[in-house]
This record gives C-alpha cells, sequence and structure tokens, in this order.
C-alpha cells in the first residue's frame, strides 16, 4: 500500500481557491515584507537593538500585515504594518513618537512622505526609503540622546491648538 500525498491547494490573493472557487487559507503568500522589513531596518542590530519580536501574517486580506519589535537598552522600535498603514513608532519610557510624526515636526518633512498608507504593490520601496532616512538622520534618537528625547517629549506631550473655523 503506497500513502498518497495530499494535494495542496492554491489560492488567490483573494483567498478563493483557484479550482473550486471555496475560500481557503493561502499557503504561500507572494509578500516576504517582514524579511525585507528585517533587511532594511538590520542596522538597527549594529546600533545595539535585537529582534524582541516579530510577526508575519498571510496577507490574504488587506487587514493583514506584519509586526516586528525592536529593543535596546535605551527604547523600542516598532515597524508595523497592518490596515494597509506602515507603522513606525519610537518608544522610550512613556513616550511613544511616531516616525511620520517626528518626521514632519523635527526633520520638515524631509522623507516627502506625506502619508503612511500604502497598498501592497508599493509597500517594499517605502520600506527601503523610511530604513535609509531612519539610518542617516535619526542616530539621536535611536540612541536615545537626552536632549533630543526631551525635545521629541514636549512636541509629543503638547496638546495641540486647533484653529475654529466658524466664527
Amino acid at each position: 500500500m503506497t500513502i498518497q500525498p495530499l494535494p495542496t491547494v492554491e489560492a488567490s490573493l483573494s483567498g478563493r481557491c483557484e479550482r473550486t472557487s471555496t475560500f481557503c487559507k493561502i499557503m504561500n503568500s507572494p509578500y516576504q515584507f517582514l524579511a525585507q522589513a528585517k533587511k532594511s531596518f538590520g542596522f538597527l542590530v549594529e546600533l545595539g537593538f535585537r529582534v524582541k519580536s516579530e510577526h508575519e501574517g498571510t496577507y490574504a486580506s488587506f487587514k493583514d500585515g506584519f509586526d516586528c519589535i525592536y529593543s535596546s537598552k535605551n527604547l523600542d522600535v516598532r515597524v508595523a504594518y497592518y490596515d494597509m498603514e506602515l507603522d513606525i513608532v519610537f518608544m522610550k519610557g512613556r513616550i511613544a513618537a511616531p516616525y511620520l510624526f517626528l518626521d514632519h515636526n523635527l526633520y520638515a518633512n524631509a522623507s516627502g512622505l506625506a502619508g503612511c498608507m500604502f497598498p501592497f504593490e508599493k509597500l517594499g520601496p517605502v520600506i527601503d526609503r523610511v530604513a535609509k532616512d531612519i539610518e542617516l538622520h535619526y542616530e539621536d534618537v535611536l540612541l536615545g540622546d537626552f536632549a533630543m528625547w526631551q525635545k521629541i517629549e514636549k512636541i509629543v506631550l503638547t496638546p495641540t491648538v486647533r484653529k475654529r473655523f466658524l466664527p
């Protein structure tokens, strides 16, 4: 008696089986964003960070994605992508400072990014671009520089005053 292997089910990006049109779990994702992010943010390891946790989903839905947290003795850096939103956050003590917030408020939008929403098809180059920007310009943030983090704390914790639009 010979044992026949079970047939593998190939699914499209929608999660539907190509052969039967029923929903099924995607076995091999065409996206490898976690691996790309770890490669692009590899410079953090050279600065004394280690990967504290990581998770990658199946990308069966636009809500799925990945999460990777780097940790050092001074702070944590979270690189995540869920709901089509690339979210990079620097965390030190009670302060959580998003990359895009710092880019706009401390670096005069040097990255040129207007937002953090990217479809799967456009995410790869953005991960590389943001990682390179952080590597080149955010060393004082990553090393936990006291003066820089005082400035960050001040702008993060200061309430924003909204202008009234109606008289």
